[in-house]
């Protein structure tokens, strides 16, 4: 672990280095903040760029590059979807949210990134762990305030949008991100320090279970319960931790009681599933946004005119909710298809698994990329994730870092530019 990340790095690197870890805590706090932050992170590293005077990155692989350029490609088609579509605004309202998967790449591409080591890495996910755990302490603030002045209990523990603002769907995403990542700093504590920084990390992730939980997001929890079955087949298979596995599943078991009895509430939306008759509301985005795809299944109805198609088709199936909302489909692989076809949902698999098969290479093994990689994509199949910026700027963010995760483990290896 780096106790000062910032050090060996000359002052440009330092600048870009801090102006990252803040980007990375204002895009989990607040979207609005979170455009401010990318915009001074782009800005300083292409000045960056422009003072070392490196306008190719070579220190990144083959295989980064690809990567990096499929998330290029990406934003690209929705700008060739938003020309060709008949209502443009809309088509370049879609592009420009989408326009991180562009500029943040290309920077990538130019300079030089051989500080980002792994331990400067893990340091920024510290960071976006530390601002979910402020954020929830904060929460808890806010809602009693409300409580204090009046508001009723049940509508003060109503976190599905929390009291800072945040939509469960998104705000789940991070806190499984960072769960993921709270276990790959478990399994790497060397034994001698395990019974000091083990309880640590536990109460952490333990909080950060409880926290997805009052948000009720039944796409998190799946998410979570998929990737904890992930990290058990790790255990298991990869390091032979048996009793660690069966004492995870008890330890699991035990919060998942205590929650239900403490707050049966949270498990509401789950219950409501098995008690309604009436089929859930993804499920007909669902059937409705695959079936107005078939129309169009090569290069979809474009980015700026699909949703008119979408509305007519909900009501053909008599959904007059989903109409009132206007709701999209719901699930970010059924959306690119219907905005550009085959071709864009080819770019977008492309763009989310080929870092996964990378991070898999038996000689690179990147565990922390694998878990982050399973909780972006589990997330994109419950929710329209990258409609919103809420969703773009963190999936472009951290795939970027991942990215640069997938090179030479450079743990112990200073800048090349030197100390400043």
């Amino acid at each position: 672990m780096t106790l000062n990340p910032l050090k060996a790095l000359s002052r440009p690197e330092q600048v870009v280095f801090i102006t990252l870890g803040a980007t990375i805590v204002s895009v989990v706090s607040w979207w609005r903040m979170g455009i401010m932050a990318l915009c001074c992170l782009c800005g300083v590293s292409l000045l960056k760029t422009v003072c070392t005077q490196r306008f190719v990155n070579r220190g990144i692989s083959r295989a980064q590059r690809i990567c990096l350029w499929c998330m290029v490609a990406y934003w690209l088609l929705y700008a060739l979807s938003a020309m060709v579509s008949t209502n443009h605004a809309a088509g370049w309202t879609k592009a420009s949210i989408k326009l991180y998967f562009f500029a943040l790449p290309i920077l990538l591409l130019l300079g030089d990134t051989s500080y980002l080591t792994k331990s400067r890495l893990n340091a920024l996910f510290q960071l976006l762990t530390a601002a979910l755990l402020i954020r929830f302490a904060a929460c808890i603030v806010v809602s009693a305030i409300h409580w204090l002045q009046g508001m009723p209990f049940a509508q003060v523990k109503d976190w599905q949008t929390d009291p800072l603002g945040m939509h469960h769907n998104y705000l789940s995403m991070y806190l499984n991100t960072a769960i993921a990542f709270l276990y790959t700093r478990m399994v790497q504590v060397p034994k001698e320090k395990r019974r000091r920084r083990i309880p640590l990390l536990l109460s952490m992730l333990s909080v950060l279970v409880v926290y997805l939980f009052a948000i009720s997001s039944r796409s998190g929890i799946v998410t979570l319960v998929l990737l904890a079955m992930v990290m058990l087949v790790h255990m298991v298979v990869f390091r032979r931790w048996y009793k660690t596995a069966l004492l995870v599943v008890l330890l699991s078991a035990g919060l998942s009681a205590g929650l239900y009895m403490a707050m049966p509430s949270m498990f509401d939306r789950f219950s409501a599933l098995r008690e309604n008759r009436i089929a859930d509301d993804r499920t007909i985005t669902w059937s409705g946004g695959l079936k107005t795809a078939q129309e169009h299944w090569l290069f979809g109805h474009g980015s700026g005119d699909y949703m008119p198609r979408l509305l007519a088709t909900y009501g053909e199936m008599n959904y007059p909710k989903a109409i009132k909302n206007n709701l999209n489909a719901h699930n970010q692989y059924i959306e690119t298809l219907l905005e550009t076809g085959l071709v864009g949902l080819a770019i977008l698999l492309s763009m989310f698994f080929l870092p996964l098969l990378f991070a898999l290479h038996k000689k690179r093994r990147n565990l922390p990329a694998v878990l982050t990689i399973v909780v972006i994509t589990s997330q994109c199949f419950f929710e329209s994730m990258l409609n919103r910026q809420m969703g773009v700027q963190f999936i472009a963010l951290i795939y970027c870092l991942l990215i640069i995760s997938l090179g030479p483990d450079a743990t112990c290896r200073p800048s090349q530019n030197g100390a400043s």
